[in-house]
């Protein structure tokens, strides 16, 4: 039997896990109260995130399709920060028989300190538990099809005029002598540019969220993008948060809330596209990328 692990980065699954899960992100560290109290407010601020119950949907769904499909399979979660972890994934997968093991981070874009990590994670967890079967990885799904069909539904609920400018938005991530990035950022345009094309409108790429930690970040930053198209005179905006699959806390707080905030402050006109989650798009995406890295 196949087995699958989607992974993901991980979420607090109640206010009383966030210093415990922010401390795990820090490598042992703990966070200032400054810091800490930060990311408490973000997340009091959205309720916290629904991202573990959405990747099991996923996985759910994903398992029924393949099923479907004549594939006989077991689809796992495993996460980076938070319970079920990606060791706990793999440690499932062993007790239950798979012969062949397949992981795929939800996010469709790799880097190497981004996505990469997932695998380094999943290599350390390979050498303590030792499994018997064959395990390999899916690096990117970003030009995946149902990815792109899975957005233009999203946009198109949000009913674009063509005179709306799309800021296309994804992680930011330090950027360092080892790694500039660029093919990173080089798949986030292809993929924008793929579902821009669609609509016809005028887009840029720029970036969210990045972490409360010193050094040089990607950019450009999101609001200083829509500070910037605002005082140029475009005051209809709409955002496509492309980086991610799933709502989550960069989603739904620095998008749903402080972009949509800081462009209604400046007067404009902004739209928000949601979050394609577990849509048949994105199911059907990741479908054909397990099946393509079988072959």
């Amino acid at each position: 039997m196949i087995g699958i692990m989607l992974m993901a980065y991980g979420t607090p699954n109640a206010a009383s896990d966030i210093e415990a899960y922010y401390t795990r992100i820090m490598k042992g560290r703990r966070p200032s109260e400054e810091q800490l109290g930060r990311l408490i407010h973000r997340y009091s601020e959205i309720g916290m995130s629904s991202l573990l119950n959405t990747t099991k949907k996923q996985a759910d769904l994903l398992e029924i399709r393949l099923k479907g499909m004549g594939y006989a399979c077991k689809v796992y979660v495993g996460m980076k920060y938070s319970e079920p972890y990606i060791k706990d994934a793999l440690h499932d997968a062993m007790e239950e028989g798979i012969e062949r093991l397949i992981c795929v981070p939800i996010a469709p874009f790799y880097s190497r300190i981004g996505t990469e990590s997932y695998f380094n994670m999943l290599h350390n967890s390979i050498d303590d538990l030792k499994p018997h079967f064959q395990i390999s990885e899916v690096k990117s799904w970003n030009i995946e099809r149902g990815l792109i069909d899975a957005w233009i539904e999203q946009i198109n609920a949000i009913e674009i005029e063509k005179d709306c400018v799309f800021v296309f938005s994804a992680h930011s991530l330090p950027a360092t002598e080892e790694d500039d990035l660029t093919g990173y950022v080089k798949q986030l345009l292809l993929t924008s540019d793929l579902i821009a094309k669609h609509f016809g409108n005028k887009w840029c790429l720029a970036f969210q969220s990045a972490a409360d930690m010193p050094g040089r970040w990607l950019g450009p930053d999101v609001k200083d993008t829509m500070a910037k198209l605002i005082n140029a005179g475009r005051k209809k905006l709409a955002i496509v948060p492309i980086g991610f699959v799933s709502d989550n806390l960069e989603t739904s707080y620095d998008i749903g809330i402080e972009c949509r905030n800081f462009g209604s402050a400046a007067g404009a006109e902004v739209k928000i596209a949601g979050m394609p989650n577990a849509s048949e798009g994105i199911i059907s995406a990741l479908a054909n990328a397990v099946i393509a890295s079988m072959r």
